[in-house]
């Protein structure tokens, strides 16, 4: 029996139609474009989003509306707070802005594993990578991985000191980035980066000013030298 050609492209239609309605029902299609990352198919962890499938495409908004982290948390964790629109940083960016540092990678591998530890979510990073030293600060006081795996994390952390980062990879980059104290740094900044209140005001030998107050401001108001107040701060940040 013969088939007419125009029967044939139908019917062809037809079968690629119900492919696609099928696998979309089985959750496996997914346009490039996507941002909805693949999930755990078995396991303690099954329907869960998996960091492992975090793209460069991604920026942080997207880390942060699949995996439910906070944007000030992911751009702390890199460095990046002060960014004049950190939401819209591209993952991808992080090899042009950091590279290599020590030896060691700090890349789109790198959200993936600080996404994987802050959730408690299985993961292994790929040889190389590494997290920032302020990713390990935020784990140790927010992140749900294991006592082992935060250690492992610590010991291969690299510092932003070491790091030569390209100020051109995003807009108007800030060197805030550079964890380095200076006469318009905040309180906040300190807290991102790393150093606890309680840090602070011990240095301070008083409670610290608003989040949004400079460091060099609380100290004219309170008749601080300057400079008694930025050394052992910096020396703590370098420390980290």
């Amino acid at each position: 029996m013969r088939i007419k050609a125009k029967t044939a492209g139908i019917s062809f239609f037809i079968l690629m139609l119900g492919g696609i309605l099928i696998s979309m029902a089985a959750d496996y299609w997914a346009t490039e474009g996507s941002k909805d990352p693949l999930k755990y198919t078995d396991g303690e962890f099954a329907g869960e989003n998996n960091p492992a499938d975090i793209r460069g495409s991604y920026s942080m908004d997207d880390v942060h509306n699949a995996f439910d982290i906070p944007v000030e948390t992911l751009t702390a964790a890199f460095g990046l707070s002060h960014e004049e629109n950190p939401g819209s940083i591209q993952i991808k960016l992080f090899e042009e802005i950091f590279g290599i540092v020590d030896g060691k990678e700090i890349g789109t591998d790198s959200m993936r594993y600080f996404v994987a530890l802050y959730k408690g979510l299985p993961y292994v990073a790929e040889e190389g990578t590494a997290l920032l030293k302020p990713a390990i600060s935020i784990l140790r006081k927010e992140g749900s991985m294991t006592d082992e795996e935060l250690s492992l994390a610590a010991e291969n952390a690299v510092s932003l000191e070491t790091a030569e980062i390209n100020e051109t990879a995003t807009e108007d980059h800030d060197d805030t980035v550079l964890m380095e104290i200076k006469g318009k740094t905040m309180f906040s900044e300190l807290y991102d980066w790393g150093l606890s209140k309680e840090d602070v005001e011990k240095i301070l030998s008083m409670p610290a000013g608003a989040r949004t107050m400079s460091v060099r401001d609380f100290c004219i108001a309170n008749g601080i030298e300057f400079s008694t107040v930025k050394e052992p701060l910096q020396e703590l940040l370098d420390n980290l």
